[in-house]
């Protein structure tokens, strides 16, 4: 499995997620990154253990594919599809890789608040607590 970490990933900017029980860094996202996850993320606003589906898990875990390429390039999609990943550490990696990508701070405890598309583009952050 490719798993490893791009070493010449600035570990500074980079940000760690758990995933499968593994340790994994979302570095800044790339211009070609944030533009391959913006139409996922309209997706995901208001997510939570009282919707979970397939149809809404599915860009919830393409964002976070995405997210982790920089930093683990050799990690291909299948590799990532196949690991023992909670629906937990998907909510809880989620809001690393939308501020990685510029977007504002996404609070999130069992749900995912709206992150638009609009934040993405805009890079505001309007979380109280940034």
């Amino acid at each position: 499995m490719s798993l490893e970490r791009d070493e010449s990933i600035d570990l500074a900017t980079a940000r760690p997620v758990r995933l499968g029980g593994q340790d994994f860094h979302v570095a800044p996202l790339s211009l070609r990154q944030i533009l391959a996850i913006a139409d996922h993320v309209p997706k995901l606003s208001g997510i939570g253990m009282d919707n979970l589906s397939g149809e809404r898990l599915a860009p919830l875990a393409e964002v976070l594919w995405h997210g982790l390429r920089r930093a683990h390039p050799r990690l291909t999609h299948d590799e990532f599809f196949d690991l023992p990943i909670t629906i937990a550490e998907l909510v809880a990696a989620l809001p690393v890789v939308i501020e990685q990508a510029g977007g504002r701070k996404v609070d999130t405890v069992g749900e995912i608040s709206a992150a638009s598309a609009s934040t993405l583009s805009t890079g505001a952050r309007s979380s109280p607590t940034s």
